[in-house]
């Protein structure tokens, strides 16, 4: 489809400009603005956006990642260890109960 539109270009163009002549200062001048012209790309507001927050989160990254921790700011737990110690012993409790009951 694409391909017959390509190959019907020249009579759609003849057929739509057929009453316009250039003469050649026209064809000068036209020549002339397109060599001179900057080729000035526009970016919409929202890719500028969008770019700037990305740049700001980058940024802030950066940041978070490259500061030092200092000793006391690090917190450690311990996970445990081979050999667990319950908190409340048995015997413990045994003795107390005894105590207790004796008095």
């Amino acid at each position: 489809m694409i391909m017959n539109r390509l190959e019907k270009m020249p009579e759609i163009s003849d057929h739509v400009l057929s009453g316009l002549k250039a003469d050649s200062d026209l064809k000068h001048r036209i020549l002339l603005s397109a060599a001179s012209a900057p080729a000035v790309r526009k970016y919409s507001f929202r890719t500028v956006a969008v770019l700037c927050s990305l740049s700001v989160i980058l940024i802030l990254l950066c940041v978070f990642a490259l500061q030092t921790k200092k000793a006391e700011d690090l917190l450690v737990i311990p996970a445990g260890s081979r050999h667990s110690t319950p908190p409340v012993r048995l015997e413990t409790l045994l003795e107390n109960a005894d105590d207790i009951i004796s008095r």
